[in-house]
Formats: structure tokens, C-alpha cells, sequence
């Protein structure tokens, strides 16, 4: 049940990323350090999105793995001394 309101909610999100992609067709001029590039609203939006997405998984896995890192310590500590004690 799970899984098919996941992939409901994606094709939902696809059909609003086309409609709002057919809405904006102006071309702008996006200028970085080191050079200018000229393109559609929609495919800079998308840019914009997928960067930001990139970023936030990055930072989210980063918390996680150091989370993870410390379970395992701590983890290792109380069965030592779970061993002292008996």
C-alpha cells in the first residue's frame, strides 16, 4: 500500500514538473563565476531542484553514517561492559 501511494505521489509530481516546464519558455541568461549561459526557466528550475536534492541527500547521509558510527561505539561499550559485570 505503501509503495503505490509513493509511485501515485511521483507521477503526480512528474505531471506538475511538465505543466509547469510547458508554462515557461522564456529563455534567461544565467551567469555563473566563469561563464554566462542562456536557458529555458523550466530547465534552469530543474538544475536549481536536482542540485538542491543533491545537496540535501549528501548532508542527510552524512548525519546519518556519523549517527551510525556512534551506535556502534556506544554499542561496543555497553557489551564490554556487559562482560565486566558478569
Amino acid at each position: 500500500m505503501k509503495a503505490i501511494l509513493v509511485i501515485i505521489i511521483v507521477i503526480l509530481l512528474v505531471l506538475l514538473a511538465i505543466v509547469v516546464g510547458s508554462r515557461n519558455a522564456e529563455i534567461i541568461s544565467v551567469n555563473y563565476l566563469l561563464a554566462q549561459v542562456d536557458m529555458r526557466v523550466s530547465t534552469f528550475m530543474v538544475w536549481s531542484m536536482s542540485a538542491g536534492f543533491i545537496v540535501g541527500i549528501c548532508t542527510i547521509l552524512t548525519k546519518y553514517l556519523a549517527l551510525r558510527v556512534k551506535v556502534t561505539l556506544l554499542t561496543r561499550k555497553l557489551n564490554k561492559l556487559a562482560k565486566v559485570d558478569t
